[in-house]
């Protein structure tokens, strides 16, 4: 599985070819990493995961993130001062 198919999904769906990069070779690693899999399908199961994700139109659902344990707004040296 090469980069250049990534990108050409990306520019193909009309998004940030960095931002589809990053998500293909961290869900490439996890799934080489945590599911086992060869470096190889753990590429293409990934890219297949960013296909479902543009098809169902989620993708930018995926790319929000872990949300923050702290409320919006608040920091830690707010909640130190208070």
């Amino acid at each position: 599985m090469s980069r250049s198919a990534v990108i050409e999904l990306a520019e193909h769906a009309g998004i940030d070819p960095a931002d589809v990069l990053e998500y293909w070779s961290e869900r490439a690693a996890v799934r080489e990493i945590d599911g086992g899999q060869e470096r190889i399908a753990a590429e293409r199961g990934a890219l297949d995961d960013i296909r479902e994700l543009i098809a169902l139109g989620t993708w930018a659902f995926a790319r929000k993130g872990p949300r923050s344990a702290t409320p919006s707004g608040s920091t830690k040296r707010d909640r130190e001062t208070g």
